[in-house]
């Protein structure tokens, strides 16, 4: 569970005094602390295939072939992945095909230990050791303390949304098996959930009833296609249209495209990601080695944004590489960049209303609380003449001065009197346009004559000074909105053009 204390104003409070900064007065009073609003957001964690046989488990890594990612799964209120091999002890049947997936029943403690709190068994591997192998994964999921998604003992139970209750909010958990070869559940015999529409349709119904956000595994595809899966992507956009928050897509074994689609046009996008490769398996092909973790940040509203986390097996070991750069509108949310899936609302900007006696060229200013004291402060890109120092002897001086011998600057002044509380020095990257949010600074970058956005970024206070995320290139507008609703503005860059 992630709620965050709540210590600045409310945002009505905030207003009326930044308004009346805005119109002269020469004090700050303090933000009063606001009582908890109640709202909540999650982070939900959403993995592809892992097989734990055959090759990973002759391989028999003593620290676990998943530790490598324990950080980021563990991290997320729910995790969950695709289980592409079975749980059993049980032989693998010829029938089930010449590829023997089937791991050991106690296998399940290592997806326990990397953070997993469910498990899809929804795929064409469910019955690699004959029809009672569904059965038996079930049981070993169970045991390690693991939920299973779209698998049971009769077809109702395949078929019923797993529900999870955290931070507040209910999420509901389905899976269906695409491919049409996996066990089916029968009326009291174990199996899997699979493609049917008419009962898909009945499930999501019920799902979507009984949860505030819907998430939807589907197991199918062409194998080996790194494009987005033109099948799947035709039933993602059916699941959209039905409710469906987020779809969560395995089977090709190589990662393909991720994207939000709203084809109801309700405003409530569904987060598609049609494969998301192989976070573990023992395959050598192009591409099999490496996969994506889809991490969405959710409330009741649905999907407010989402990251995408790049994976590399390497032996029978998965790393973390990153988290990759959004290529569209993006938040900056607890240090790192997140792609915003829904349109945020942004918060208005108060300009000062005199600056006639700041010593000098004001390129962008706006009032509001970028040091997250509570308190009101006033910040000013601006440019000045270029005074020499220590520091910028150590750089080419055509890297710190403009054609008219000017140097790039940020402050932050006091409203009122213009005392300056802190003042930058000399910008390799001038700031343009910039938006104070709540202890944190959403800001376009130029270069020193040419005055059009060049990239953008955001930088969080740390007491002594910003520290700045990793910059976003292209163009793109400065704001400010609460994202993750927990009643601070966080940094936005809108109308990204990279």
């Amino acid at each position: 569970m992630k709620l965050v204390q709540r210590v600045v104003g409310t945002r009505a409070a905030a207003a009326a005094c930044l308004a009346a900064l805005a119109a002269g007065c020469d004090a700050a009073p303090p933000l009063r602390p606001a009582e908890p609003s109640g709202a909540t957001t999650i982070r939900l964690l959403f993995a592809g295939d892992v097989m734990l046989g055959r090759g990973v488990a002759a391989a028999g890594d003593p620290h676990g072939p998943l530790a490598g990612v324990r950080l980021q799964v563990a991290a997320a209120d729910v995790a969950v992945a695709n289980l592409e091999s079975p749980l059993t002890s049980r032989p693998h049947d010829p029938a089930a095909g010449p590829n023997a997936l089937e791991a050991e029943p106690a296998s399940a403690r290592l997806l326990a230990a990397a953070g997993f709190d469910a498990l899809g068994i929804a795929n064409n591997h469910a019955g690699d050791a004959g029809t009672a192998t569904a059965g038996d994964t079930l049981a070993a999921l169970a045991a390690a303390g693991l939920g299973s998604i779209g698998g049971g003992p009769s077809r109702a139970a395949a078929f019923e949304p797993r529900i999870v209750e955290t931070g507040g909010l209910r999420v509901a958990l389905l899976a269906f098996d695409a491919t049409g070869q996996g066990p089916r559940a029968g009326p009291e015999t174990p199996g899997v959930a699979w493609w049917n529409e008419e009962l898909v349709r009945e499930a999501v119904a019920r799902a979507r009833a009984a949860a505030d956000i819907v998430a939807v595994g589907i197991h199918g595809g062409a194998e080996y296609v790194s494009t987005t899966d033109p099948y799947l992507l035709r039933l993602a956009t059916l699941l959209a249209g039905l409710g469906v928050d987020v779809v969560w897509g395995h089977g090709a074994h190589v990662v393909q495209p991720l994207r939000t689609i709203d084809p109801d046009g309700d405003g409530r996008p569904t987060v598609v990601a049609t494969s998301l490769g192989n976070l573990l398996f023992d395959q050598h092909l192009p591409g099999t080695r490496e996969g994506a973790l889809l991490e969405v940040l959710a409330g009741a509203d649905g999907v407010r944004a989402f990251r995408v986390g790049s994976t590399v097996q390497e032996t029978a070991s998965v790393r973390f590489r990153e988290w990759l750069a959004p290529e569209g509108d993006a938040v900056a949310l607890g240090g790192a960049w997140w792609s915003l899936a829904a349109a945020a609302d942004p918060a208005p900007r108060v300009a000062p209303s005199d600056l006639d006696n700041f010593a000098g060229d004001v390129l962008d200013a706006a009032l509001g609380d970028p040091d997250g004291d509570g308190s009101p402060d006033l910040i000013i890109a601006f440019r000045r003449p270029y005074e020499p120092t220590a520091v910028g002897e150590l750089v080419p001086r055509e890297q710190l001065v403009d054609a008219s011998g000017r140097s790039a600057h940020v402050g932050l002044y006091r409203p009122g009197d213009l005392r300056p509380r802190w003042v930058a020095g000399t910008l390799l990257r001038p700031v343009a346009t910039l938006a104070p949010c709540d202890g944190t600074l959403a800001v376009a970058y130029s270069t020193l004559d040419d005055p059009a956005v060049a990239g953008a970024g955001a930088w969080r206070w740390a007491g002594f000074g910003f520290l700045p995320l990793p910059d976003l290139p292209g163009s793109g507008r400065p704001a400010c909105a609460d994202v993750d609703g927990d009643d601070k503005l966080d940094p936005l860059v809108l109308e990204r053009s990279p």
